[in-house]
């Protein structure tokens, strides 16, 4: 059995926008709205090239089928993450590594009898996918009701573990009964005139975890002003979704070009936008995972087991919330 690239995108999970070309099929993070505000000459191109990125999402079904297999192109891989992953009935099986083979043929073999089967797409490069097939039949499975939105850089697109379902926005949407749009760029900060309401999204709660790009005192002198634009940010956010819970993580650990003294100073002035809105919960992202180096993969990217604890912590803090 052949799925049309309209029945495929069906089976998505944190996907909300979908373009096809061809008989490829595009899945995307960001809405067609915002794909365009970002592809205006004056906006950062390399913003946008992130954008584009699979980032965390996967195909959810349940079949009887014995072989699932689809054909894909790709971009040119950026960093780690970069993976197909297989998980039956909620087991990591088998991991499809893209490397360097920017087009080609996934095949996976599966056992007998009905199971759930999850396909997690790549977090560090644009995919297309055709002819997905099954020999046999196949059944969707029922999205959470609930939507949680993740604003974030490359730390929520996936960066930084081997693969891309051990991406911290991933083991979320495992861990917690929400559907997560993980809407996460590369080099990303805190920049409010992008902020806009997606249409045909309501998030039943926005989580946010921004700042690590922008601490740096070296952006004040290219002109960016950090305290006010959280400041904005949060304003902003709180005007556009009033009665929507908002959770601040604040930065989480890292080791590269660190200047502990100014990152402490970026931290509180998170927290000092975040306190006059009871809308929102701060977390700290220092208690997500170990403050250790075995933790990242380069410094500043959560590592495989570094991006699990932050997942894990970071759903049980969630879980909390009313």
């Amino acid at each position: 059995m052949k799925l049309s690239p309209r029945t495929l995108s069906r089976l998505f999970y944190g996907a909300i926008y979908f373009e096809t070309e061809r008989g490829y099929l595009s899945p995307y993070r960001y809405s067609k709205a915002q794909i365009e505000y970002m592809s205006r000459p004056d906006y950062d191109a390399y913003w946008l090239s992130r954008a584009l990125i699979c980032g965390p999402m996967r195909i959810e079904l349940k079949t009887d089928a014995t072989k699932i297999s689809f054909e894909y192109k790709t971009s040119e891989p950026h960093e780690r993450s970069n993976t197909i992953d297989l998980y039956i009935d909620g087991v990591l099986s088998e991991v499809y590594f893209i490397k360097s083979n920017l087009k080609g043929k996934v095949e996976f073999s599966l056992p007998e009898g009905e199971k759930r089967v999850s396909i997690y797409m790549p977090c560090e490069s644009i995919l297309k996918i055709k002819n997905f097939t099954l020999n046999g039949h196949y059944k969707s499975v029922k999205k959470p009701s609930r939507k949680l939105l993740i604003i974030g850089d490359s730390i929520t697109q996936g960066a930084g573990p081997d693969i891309s379902s051990e991406a911290y926005a991933n083991i979320l949407s495992r861990e917690l009964k929400y559907e997560v749009i993980a809407q996460g760029i590369g080099g990303y900060r805190y920049e409010p005139r992008d902020l806009m309401r997606i249409d045909g999204l309501a998030p039943d709660m926005i989580l946010v975890l921004l700042g690590t790009n922008s601490y740096e005192a070296s952006l004040l002198e290219r002109g960016y002003d950090y305290s006010s634009s959280v400041k904005e940010f949060y304003n902003r956010l709180v005007t556009l979704y009033q009665d929507t819970k908002i959770v601040c993580v604040t930065p989480i650990y890292r080791t590269r070009e660190l200047d502990m003294e100014r990152f402490r100073w970026c931290i509180n002035e998170i927290r000092g936008a975040c306190a006059p809105h009871k809308q929102i919960t701060v977390i700290d992202g220092f208690t997500l995972m170990p403050n250790l180096p075995l933790c990242l993969s380069d410094g500043v990217h959560p590592s495989t087991y570094g991006s699990h604890m932050l997942g894990t912590s970071l759903a049980n803090e969630l879980k909390k919330l009313k």
